[in-house]
């Protein structure tokens, strides 16, 4: 049986010993690894404590859980998520399948209460992605350090899509959104580093990907909704003022 590494970054004790129960309630029949990047530990079996003695970002505690790791599949998690009962059920192979297909291949959950995904450069990105170890290793691992914490999970769906891959979004409901998660409690590596995080991204991928793409933020990503998937994914390569679709609203 494949076993699941959740990379679970957090700075919030309370909301990190509710994920962390929802994730083991949710989990039941699965081998798993919870990887709970912290400046504190909850002490479980299934719970890989690495301690965070300093903020770097959300993108650099995901880096760091990847690399603390031992599971054959990596799920990203947050603290403002529950995971819904039976939500890894099937994904192992689910993603065993697609890879025959389409390699590497990166799937991202589903999130029922919200009926829309992202995009950058008119290609889908998971916000919540799940991969094989193997296709991490093949796109040079998990959420990159160049940013703090804004896209990381962009990145990384670019990074699979210009390897010749597929990112798709899985079948099934995986998560719900935590109602008693405070916004305001986040930290300010969240709101501080848009700016400085989208420039990295662009000078990454702008002269690749951009063709007629304006580089302005809000014509680059953007979020469409479920009914505009074609076989899990998208890949219309224009501008959303040509396409449709809404600004991604990055508080979310």
């Amino acid at each position: 049986m494949p076993t699941f590494s959740i990379i679970l970054p957090t700075l919030r004790q309370p909301l990190a010993e509710v994920a962390v129960r929802a994730i083991l309630d949710a989990s039941a029949g699965q081998s798993i690894e919870i990887v709970l990047v912290a400046p504190f530990a909850l002490e479980h079996p299934c719970v890989r404590n690495v301690l965070e003695t300093e903020r770097r970002g959300n993108c650099s505690a995901h880096a760091t859980g990847y690399e603390a790791s031992t599971g054959d599949i990596i799920v990203a998690m947050s603290d403002d998520h529950l995971p819904l009962p039976g939500w890894l059920d099937g994904l192992a192979k689910r993603i065993e399948e697609r890879e025959k297909l389409d390699f590497p291949f990166l799937g991202g959950m589903n999130r029922p209460d919200c009926p829309f995904f992202g995009t950058v450069y008119g290609l889908y990105y998971p916000y919540f992605p799940v991969l094989s170890r193997r296709s991490a290793e093949d796109v040079g691992g998990w959420f990159s350090r160049d940013y703090r914490a804004h896209f990381g999970d962009p990145d990384l769906a670019m990074r699979v899509w210009a390897m010749g891959g597929r990112c798709e979004l899985l079948p099934g409901d995986h998560l719900l959104v935590n109602r008693d998660e405070d916004p305001d409690s986040q930290s300010d590596h969240k709101t501080g580093s848009l700016e400085t995080d989208y420039a990295t991204f662009l000078g990454k991928y702008h002269r690749a990907f951009g063709g007629r793409f304006p580089q302005q933020f809000r014509q680059i990503n953007f979020d469409y909704h479920l009914s505009e998937l074609r076989d899990g994914s998208f890949t219309v390569r224009l501008p959303p003022s040509v396409h449709g679709g809404r600004p991604h609203d990055w508080r979310g």
